[in-house]
């Protein structure tokens, strides 16, 4: 049976579990009362006051009865003593596995102070020297052998063990592991070595923000503050972070962080890597490799390129301490086309912190077919003879010439040459980039440009005009050309002098793209690009078209109306256009030879053509989101699906497969589903088991029209690739909610700067008036001395 009805200082309301409307209340005591009146409105030959007596009973029985029926209920405040809680987590992740090589006397005496070989609070800094001095051969060799992990768990169960026992005695303590999620070690006043003998620094990802949240949100009231054992490496922060710790500094739970591991390990790795994404077989392919070292200076260690695991490329390279660049390139001899794997390894020293750090890995995209080029020109400027003899000499490029303003004997005399713009389907469409120079647009007839726009339009080839001061662009108004340019101009007005200071700039988008970085250095970069003035004269460009994309404007732009569009492409169709204002290139030569020349317009050449030699100009193109996925990740697949009219497709899915290139497993069957924002377009997942190679491609009927591509699977240890403590990190996370970063040594301070005490606390809570002893005995009593009366004077 439940409590007794609480004392009335304690009820703050009272309200009906099932209530009913007020006129419907009043009538039904209204009618108990008119009821026990007609009852008891004879006199029976008994006294008046007698009869009252009677009805008053009844009336209160058969309140007492409805009421019961509508369950009357009380909000009940009581106050309840507490004793406030202290949870203590304790970093489990994969960077906690790392062992520092510790050689400054502070960091091995701290080491020391963890493994309870030195007393807490001893070996202050001017004692530090003193105090490693007095360490034996054995206790260093168990502090070099010692992880992250190891330190804070020996903090926990020896060193410290007495400052825990102490704040065990006013704080209820409790001792959490953590990565990306939190886990319960043990909830006793202090842990000990068996509690910690299954822990294992295995956690793939650390998220101290979401862990503090979920042990300060674990009980009724807030903590007395959290304990934070780790080396604040935080690789899966998200953007709710810094508004977690600010909430916990809110609510008065401050983070009291013990840091774990060295700020400056003993370390060799690759931080990023520089390389073009796209190569053709039998390239030379350069690669900048950023290398982070610390402790390695002036030793030297091999960095090495892997193509599909066989070393391609090595040299040797001194470390200088910091963040270094080093050059390193390969010869692509892969000739299949397709992704190809890259791992590029900086050769690992025996005592390094971490070794997975000194690997990346990246793919490649290896094209294995000649670029197809026809280039048509009307006047042999310099820019002209200069890019003739690039284009011919490039093994990668099948180079045709038109030659508009010569008779037809040179066509008739050289194999390279042909008179006109072919007027068939078949030898139009065999070209992959077509460069209009500086030739008149009457020299084409409309059927001419019309396959020329064709072959643009849909099948997926490029047009780049080389403006030119007597025709181009000004003779293409109101010509195909004009329409598939990504600029627009003034066709009535003359080229403009230029003055001798102007130069190109690169925008940001120009400093990002391939056709425009001569240098990866991006000063060294924006000089070389300057070396261009005097451009002497320009088209007279107005402004780029919505959607063109702008790569590089004139250095005077701040005094025009609008930025001259010096460079510029855009999309048509399945294809690219891409206008080139100035014909003085040529000017990049200066002092250099052709090394820059040469490499702007290979890389032009090579942005302008890649797309359609990939197959992505076909009617279906399947897609990656990314070229480079973890094992077990989420790959996103895409294909673009139209019909022989180019237009999209529409059906409840599309099925494409996934195969591994390396272990020869069977097809996956994946089903890509229709994204119901763009017609046409079908998305999907795969979550690849292991590392390798793979390839997208579509099913045997319609795998003629379309592409296929490749992706890269590697494991992806992010703990493992940074390996320095963030002491700065710990820092943020006491300063923000109001508690402090104290060393191993200094943990003594924990027990004054933890306040414990009693909480009370009011809990208020709902209790039934009904369901209790007191209304079971008053209706009792109400019927029984009414069952009594009306015996003792003998009433029916």
């Amino acid at each position: 049976m439940p409590d007794a009805i609480p004392i009335i200082g304690q009820i703050e309301q009272v309200f009906w579990a099932r209530p009913l409307p007020t006129g419907t209340l009043v009538a039904i005591f209204a009618a108990i009362v008119l009821l026990s009146i007609y009852l008891y409105r004879r006199p029976w030959g008994l006294p008046l006051w007698l009869r009252a007596s009677l009805a008053v009973a009844r009336v209160l029985v058969l309140a007492l009865v409805v009421a019961t029926l509508l369950e009357p209920t009380a909000v009940v405040s009581e106050p309840h003593t507490r004793v406030r809680s202290l949870p203590v987590l304790l970093d489990v992740s994969e960077s906690m596995s790392m062992k520092d090589q510790r050689k400054r006397p502070e960091d091995l005496v701290d080491a020391a102070a963890a493994l309870g070989m030195v007393p807490l609070g001893e070996g202050a800094e001017d004692e530090a020297d003193r105090t490693t001095m007095g360490l034996d051969v054995k206790q260093r060799q168990t502090i070099a052998s010692a992880s992250r992990l190891d330190l804070g768990a020996s903090v926990l169960t020896q060193s410290a063990r007495p400052i825990f026992e102490s704040l065990g005695e006013s704080l209820d303590l409790s001792y959490h592991a953590f990565g990306q999620s939190t886990r319960l070690i043990s909830d006793g006043e202090v842990v000990s070595a068996g509690d910690l003998a299954g822990l294992a620094a295995t956690q793939p990802g650390t998220s101290i923000a979401a862990s503090l949240e979920a042990v300060a949100n674990s009980g009724g009231i807030p903590p007395a503050g959290i304990i934070l054992l780790s080396d604040g490496i935080d690789n899966t922060t998200s953007q709710r972070s810094e508004a977690v710790l600010q909430d916990l500094g809110a609510r008065g739970i401050p983070v009291y962080t013990v840091p774990l591991g060295l700020p400056d390990p003993d370390d060799v790795s690759i931080r990023n890597i520089v390389m073009q994404e796209v190569a053709f077989s039998g390239d030379r392919v350069p690669v900048l490799v950023h290398l982070q070292s610390e402790g390695y200076e002036r030793r030297t260690a091999r960095l090495s390129v892997l193509l599909n695991d066989r070393r391609v490329s090595s040299r040797i390279v001194r470390f200088e301490g910091g963040l270094q660049f080093e050059e390193i390139d390969f010869r692509v001899d892969v000739y299949e086309k397709g992704a190809a794997q890259i791992d590029v390894i900086i050769e690992p020293f025996d005592d390094e912190v971490s070794t997975v750090n000194n690997r990346v890995a990246r793919s490649i995209r290896v094209v294995n077919e000649k670029v197809n080029v026809l280039y048509i020109e009307g006047n042999a400027r310099w820019e002209f003879r200069y890019l003739r003899a690039i284009i011919k000499r490039d093994p990668r490029i099948n180079a045709t010439f038109i030659a508009s303003n010569v008779g037809p004997e040179v066509a008739r005399n050289s194999p390279e040459h042909i008179e006109r713009f072919p007027d068939s389907r078949d030898d139009a469409f065999q070209y992959d980039l077509v460069i209009l120079g500086d030739v008149d647009a009457s020299f084409f007839t409309d059927e001419e440009l019309g396959l020329l726009e064709e072959l643009i339009r849909d099948r997926g080839a490029s047009l780049l005009m080389l403006c030119g001061p007597m025709h181009s662009p000004g003779s293409y108004t109101g010509t195909l050309v004009e329409t598939m340019l990504p600029v627009r101009f003034d066709a009535e007005a003359g080229w403009g002098k230029i003055a001798e200071s102007v130069y190109p700039v690169l925008t940001p988008e120009g400093r990002s793209s391939l056709v425009m970085t001569l240098e990866n250095e991006v000063e060294f970069n924006d000089r070389i690009w300057s070396r261009m003035a005097p451009m002497d004269q320009l088209p007279p460009l107005l402004s780029a078209k919505p959607g063109a994309t702008v790569l590089a404007v004139l250095s005077d732009s701040t005094a025009r109306d609008q930025s001259y569009p010096l460079v510029a492409w855009q999309r048509y169709g399945t294809g690219k256009c891409m206008s080139i204002a100035s014909d003085r290139l040529w000017r990049l030569r200066y002092k250099t030879g052709d090394k820059y020349h040469w490499r702007v317009w290979s890389q032009c050449i090579q942005f302008m053509t890649l797309s359609r030699l990939m197959g992505e100009h076909k009617r279906i193109r399947l897609e990656t989101d990314r070229s480079v996925y973890p094992v077990d990740g989420q790959c996103r697949l895409y294909a673009h699906v139209l019909d022989d009219n180019f237009e999209p497709i529409i059906q409840p899915v599309f099925e494409v497969y996934v195969t591994s290139i390396d272990s020869g497993q069977a097809k996956k069957l994946v089903n890509l589903r229709p994204d119901r924002s763009q017609p046409g377009l079908y998305e999907g997942y795969f979550t690849p088991p292991e590392r390798g190679r793979y390839r997208l491609e579509a099913n045997e009927d319609d795998r003629k029209v379309s592409s296929t591509t490749e992706f890269q699977v590697s494991d992806v240890r992010q703990e493992l690739l940074d390996t320095d403590m963030r002491p700065e990190h710990l820092q943020r996370i006491a300063d923000l909610t109001g508690g402090a970063k104290l060393g191993v040594r200094e943990l003594p301070e924990l027990t004054s700067l933890v306040k414990g005490g009693l909480v009370i606390t009011t809990v208020r809570s709902e209790r039934p008036l009904w369901d209790n002893g007191i209304v079971a005995l008053l209706l009792v009593g109400l019927l029984g001395a009414e069952w009594i009366l009306r015996r003792r004077h003998d009433l029916p």
